[in-house]
């Protein structure tokens, strides 16, 4: 997860590793090193009715080791790996949002992040796009890199396929559909207007758990040599029926995200990853 609507790191980490379509890292570097370049047109947070541009220059690290892995899907660190389920714990990240109009005289929005454990089954793998069910649970935190703060936790299982979109690609399409279901820690952080706050077009208004809202994306990713990769990413997100959805802070309803990077990895071990 971690809400990737707000920014595309989360991308960054899905397409770090554009292989073919199947799941398997058998085969490919244990270890890749290099830069990340990266930018979009970000939604401020869930339901905001602005984006702004939002850039990201970063070392980047591709590790496939048979506990810690730093992949497509994020840092994880896998403790059970069959041929139908594997568990692991996993982290993310989200941009940070201090610009935002629906918010003015409000505080700003910091990084988020998160981890939890993820549990993925992987036995429709002969159906159409190979898809995988990742059961996700995620504590989530805010840091100004002052201070940390508790932001609750969010339930958000995801279905994803992964195809190569043209015989012979070296690349492939993902498309992913996630719902999520977040405490009220976190939809206060979002969607609370505390009476101090409140302002003649900005009522007062106390945030409750539940339901966030289901985001589709969809990666376009390509590996042009060893060490050289693009993608191209949208990532829509629909808060109809959003536990919060009278907040004077859930703008819209409907909020889309885009973003597109190049990868470089010109470092690269000899030694090969097992799966």
């Amino acid at each position: 997860m971690l809400l990737a609507s707000l920014a595309p790191l989360a991308v960054l980490a899905q397409a770090a590793a554009p292989d073919a379509a199947s799941d398997t890292s058998a085969g490919q570097p244990k270890w890749e090193a290099g830069l990340v370049l990266g930018g979009g047109w970000i939604n401020d947070y869930p339901g905001a009715d602005q984006n702004h541009a939002r850039s990201l220059v970063a070392p980047l690290l591709i590790y496939r080791g048979p506990v810690l892995r730093v992949d497509r899907d994020g840092i994880r660190g896998r403790l059970l790996n069959k041929r139908d389920f594997e568990f692991d714990l996993a982290a993310s990240a989200a941009f940070n949002a201090r610009n935002s109009d629906a918010r003015q005289g409000m505080p700003g929005l910091d990084y988020l992040f998160g981890f939890g454990p993820q549990l993925i089954y992987k036995g429709l793998r002969n159906h159409w796009g190979s898809p995988t069910l990742h059961l996700k649970a995620r504590a989530l935190m805010s840091t100004d890199f002052n201070h940390i703060h508790g932001r609750g936790v969010a339930l958000d299982p995801e279905l994803r396929w992964r195809v190569s979109p043209l015989a012979g690609w070296p690349g492939a399409l993902t498309f992913g559909v996630q719902p999520t279901w977040a405490s009220r820690s976190l939809h206060k952080y979002f969607y609370e207007v505390d009476a101090s706050q409140a302002t003649p077009t900005r009522a007062a208004y106390q945030a409750r758990a539940g339901y966030l809202g289901t985001e589709l994306n969809l990666t376009l990713s390509r590996r042009h040599s060893d060490s050289l990769s693009w993608f191209v990413t949208a990532r829509g997100m629909s808060l109809h029926g959003a536990a919060n959805l009278h907040s004077p802070l859930l703008r819209d309803t409907s909020t889309l995200s885009v973003g597109a990077g190049v990868l470089w990895t010109p470092w690269h071990s000899e030694a090969r990853a097992a799966d």
